[in-house]
């Protein structure tokens, strides 16, 4: 259940932003959905102005925000099949900030016939010599979007579809005009309170509908109570280097708000409770058992409360152990 809800395969999403205009820069530096209601001359144009998550579509289960530069040493860890590190440090050095909304299968005209992702970038991107590369590449193939009037590139290879401009790329593993057409309707927005959460984050993000996703772990460990939450959100956090360290260390916080301040305090006494359920931390994390990892470390911590606000110090981790998180963040 937990597995279907984050969207695991093999391979994190996350990488796609690095392989994907990594092959669009290759040369310069070495599915389905409704249609929109109204189409966009130039859908890239609505890029301009809009706000950090606008251009993705709402309905994700899961968004992300992602300092590229701040995540470097976790993002140059992600490069995957057969790009090496180099070309994807020189894509990076063009892209400033990266968005990222995964979406579940859904029924109905409008669904989506298979779990998707979408991430745009801002950056600086030569689209003239991308084209010319990419046109090159017998793996990349240009497609006609069906929800606006433009193409984009697309490769089966690497279940990557890619649309750029100068200033922006939009990357997923369906049209990346869908799965509704963020650019010509109104596209998700941060729920309350998460922008003064993320500060001084390099990758942030939150859950939709995190109280079923957290209870359904609960029930599927026969943890003997349940959890009200009105949002859930995570942060990952330039951590304290220790000294003998090789790699810089990076801290993940979990924010999570109840229903009301009374709900809170009785949320920190289910923690207290459920400490005595969870098995005792590894000190690694591996990649067969991320999630475990992460909601033993969740529930064997003490959350501190602020109003109806709880925050939970999961505790701190080497780039490499950062980047296996992402497990839980991928699609086929």
């Amino acid at each position: 259940m937990m597995k279907n809800f984050f969207y695991t395969t093999r391979g994190a999403a996350i990488c796609a932003v690095v392989c994907a205009i990594c092959l669009a820069l290759l040369f310069f530096s070495c599915a389905s959905a409704g249609s929109a209601p109204k189409k966009a001359q130039n859908p890239f144009i609505a890029l301009d102005n809009a706000g950090e998550f606008e251009p993705l579509a709402k309905g994700g289960g899961v968004y992300l925000s992602i300092d590229a530069q701040g995540s470097r040493p976790i993002l140059d860890l992600l490069s995957f099949n057969g790009r090496s590190v180099k070309d994807a440090a020189l894509m990076l050095d063009k892209t400033a900030m990266i968005t990222a909304a995964f979406y579940p299968e859904k029924d109905g005209a409008d669904g989506l016939d298979a779990p998707a992702f979408m991430l745009f970038a801002r950056g600086s991107y030569p689209k003239g010599l991308a084209d010319l590369s990419l046109g090159l590449d017998k793996d990349w193939k240009k497609t006609k979007s069906l929800v606006a009037p433009v193409s984009y590139w697309h490769s089966k290879t690497n279940k990557a579809a890619l649309a750029f401009n100068k200033k922006y790329a939009l990357i997923s593993n369906v049209d990346p005009f869908s799965p509704t057409n963020a650019l010509t309707e109104p596209g998700a927005a941060a729920p309350d309170g998460f922008a003064m959460f993320k500060r001084d984050a390099v990758i942030a993000g939150w859950l939709n509908d995190a109280g079923a996703v957290l209870n359904a772990f609960l029930e599927m460990y026969n943890f003997p109570f349940e959890l009200e939450i009105a949002e859930f959100f995570f942060k990952i956090s330039k951590g304290t280097e220790a000294p003998a360290a090789s790699e810089p260390l990076y801290e993940i916080e979990v924010g999570i708000e109840s229903v009301s301040e009374d709900e809170a305090m009785g949320l920190v006494g289910l923690f207290n409770l459920a400490r005595m359920f969870t098995a005792r931390v590894d000190e690694t994390v591996d990649s067969q058992n991320v999630m475990m990892f992460l909601m033993q470390r969740l529930f064997s911590s003490v959350p501190e409360r602020d109003g109806a606000f709880l925050i939970v110090n999961i505790g701190q981790f080497s780039a490499g152990q950062t980047a296996l998180l992402f497990n839980l963040f991928s699609v086929n």
